[in-house]
């Protein structure tokens, strides 16, 4: 319920930034300042760190808080639209609730998103795009493989999986930025099994913004 909510407040408060956001016109009429032009640049770098809240679809499993790490390269078309790729190590943590199971997993993947965003206003944009998740490590917190004696599930339990993503950013300071995504990926599973490849939840984090020296347009 707290998430929820906290959800709600931010997408809130965006809104209220799109609706009251004042536009470059209306800056330079106001205060003969126009926009700040290091904010137009044609290609642009952040390094990221988020919290990352998923797990399995479905009732059988609950979210534990994982990480995600990376950085991503952005291009502009034009002021208000660019597309962005990237990598990211995402660790997705869950547990299972389960009469005979309440062990946990951690699942690691190298994730590769190719996606655009659009730019509304000088502090917010939005993304949506593909992602590849390209499996790293599967591991649960007890003995899965009994061959090796390992907590190590064994190939082809887990796999690599497509998605999609949903975000928002929004510059809070300078440099900074506050990002929160929605992901969800899946992949055909074997139906007996409880492991699944089917994920969705939230990454919520900050991204910090590198910008190149040679800025967009004339």
């Amino acid at each position: 319920m707290r998430i929820k909510s906290g959800l709600l407040v931010f997408i809130l408060s965006l809104v209220f930034d799109l609706a009251f956001g004042q536009g470059d016109a209306n800056l330079l009429l106001q205060y003969r300042k126009g926009p700040d032009m290091s904010r137009y640049r044609k290609w642009n770098f952040d390094l990221h760190l988020r919290g990352v809240y998923m797990s399995p679809q479905g009732n059988h499993a609950v979210p534990k808080i994982g990480y995600a790490f990376g950085g991503n390269i952005q291009y502009k078309y034009a002021n208000s639209f660019g597309a962005t790729t990237g990598v990211d190590l995402l660790s997705v943590h869950y547990q299972y609730q389960l009469n005979d199971n309440t062990t946990t997993d951690q699942i690691r993947y190298l994730s590769f998103p190719l996606a655009i965003r659009v730019f509304p206003t000088a502090r917010t944009h939005f993304e949506t795009g593909l992602l590849y998740h390209h499996l790293l490590k599967a591991e649960n917190s007890a003995i899965v493989d009994l061959r090796q004696n390992t907590n190590t599930y064994p190939e082809g339990v887990f796999k690599n999986a497509f998605g999609w993503l949903f975000g928002v950013h929004y510059n809070i300071w300078k440099k900074f930025y506050l990002s929160l995504e929605y992901r969800f990926f899946k992949r055909a599973t074997i139906t007996q099994r409880i492991q699944k490849n089917n994920f969705n939840g939230f990454l919520v984090g900050v991204n910090f913004l590198i910008r190149s020296h040679n800025r967009k347009g004339p």
